[in-house]
């Protein structure tokens, strides 16, 4: 807490002095989201048991721009938030742009990736920046666009900070195991990269089917996909989840079960108690009425964070020079990890340290000690600047 406080002192500090040259205003921030959006619809299986209960990353960004109002304040400056929703291409694309027109620049968006996509193509043209605070898709981060930044941890940088546990814990064979969603592929996909990496071996790529076919037992049973391998570990992606509620403790050999069940990376966990992270969990408790804060929980609140920090630093309502702030090194935001973070001039991406942790405790928090980087040591998570390639 005295961390968190310090940090307040500190912009509070700058905005009484950039008061005396800047009026101050009304500014409204944006928050784009999907009617109905299936990511937050309780996914029942058969016996009606919710595996994946809906979120609502809106409080985040609520609770972000209510922590630093005072702030505002003190400049002159109020912060507000605008909700919009809609339930196609057309209709966010026109939210976008009404939004501008009435002034909004900034826009925390929550939206599947693929008509992230869209949207951002199609309003390249306008001024304003899209922060994705809920797409953790590798393929946003290449697309380069110029009208968005990321929040949201990427599928690669939670795949980095796994490898670098798996690879301080010597455990250095892998089996994979994905499912038949396309999300599925792709968070193996991010994994095996990092593994290369770190040089980590992959023992076998193998699919599992939750059909219940008998033709089938060798995909959909527990025991029969995972024998006749030998492996440290089974790196699991099964973005539904059925599946993976059975994996642990049922593998052929008795190895422990990483990636979406089991040990989890993720940007944020409820259970952190470091760097007044306790304090925000509680702080997100009594704004939500009791929830526990989640990953999109905490990217919506970063997002925010760093609209509210770069308009008050860059002591000006003019857009173009906010944005040049929210992009430049000078930015940093805390986000109760015990770093300072900032956005990555070659894709867009926020900098950030990833939790690894259980159903209720944080194990390890990447970057972990010995992985060393040139430049700045958060890079050795997601894909690094030599490395990076618009596609």
């Amino acid at each position: 807490m005295t961390r968190c406080l310090a940090a307040i002192g500190l912009l509070l500090a700058f905005a009484v002095q950039a008061g005396a040259t800047f009026a101050g205003g009304s500014v409204t921030i944006g928050y784009l989201g999907l009617s109905d959006d299936p990511r937050y619809q309780p996914d029942l299986v058969y016996t009606r048991i919710e595996i994946n209960p809906p979120d609502d990353p809106t409080f985040g960004a609520k609770m972000g721009v209510d922590d630093l109002g005072i702030i505002g304040q003190a400049v002159g400056m109020s912060f507000t938030l605008d909700f919009e929703k809609a339930a196609d291409i057309t209709g966010l694309v026109d939210a976008v742009r009404r939004m501008v027109a009435a002034g909004e620049h900034f826009v925390i968006v929550d939206l599947p990736a693929s008509l992230l996509d869209q949207v951002a193509a199609l309003t390249r043209d306008q001024p304003v920046t899209l922060i994705n605070a809920t797409a953790p898709d590798d393929y946003l981060r290449t697309r380069c666009y110029p009208n968005l930044l990321h929040s949201a941890a990427s599928d690669r940088m939670l795949a980095d900070a796994m490898v670098q546990y798996l690879r301080t814990q010597n455990w250095t064979r892998v089996l994979v195991l994905y499912g038949e969603e396309k999300r599925d592929k792709e968070i193996a996909d991010a994994f095996t990269a990092a593994a290369q990496r770190l040089r980590l071996d992959i023992a076998d790529t193998r699919q599992f089917t939750l059909a219940t076919d008998p033709a089938n037992r060798e995909q959909n049973n527990a025991k029969l996909i995972t024998g006749g391998a030998d492996y440290d570990l089974v790196f699991l992606a099964d973005s539904f989840g059925e599946f993976g509620r059975y994996l642990p403790y049922a593998t052929q050999l008795p190895r422990p079960v990483v990636g979406t069940a089991g040990l989890v990376a993720s940007a944020w966990h409820w259970s952190a108690d470091h760097d007044s992270a306790t304090q925000v969990t509680l702080r997100f408790g009594r704004f939500t009425n009791g929830l526990r804060m989640t990953g999109h929980d905490w990217s919506t609140w970063m997002a925010a964070k760093a609209i509210v920090t770069s308009y008050v630093k860059a002591n000006s309502e003019d857009f173009k020079k906010v944005d040049a702030f929210m992009r430049s090194n000078r930015l940093r935001v805390d986000g109760s990890k015990g770093v300072s973070m900032n956005f990555r001039p070659w894709d867009g991406q926020l900098r950030m340290p990833i939790m690894l942790s259980t159903s209720n405790a944080v194990i390890d928090v990447a970057p972990l000690e010995g992985f060393l980087h040139q430049t700045n040591v958060l890079d050795t998570l997601g894909t690094d600047e030599p490395e990076f390639k618009c596609q």
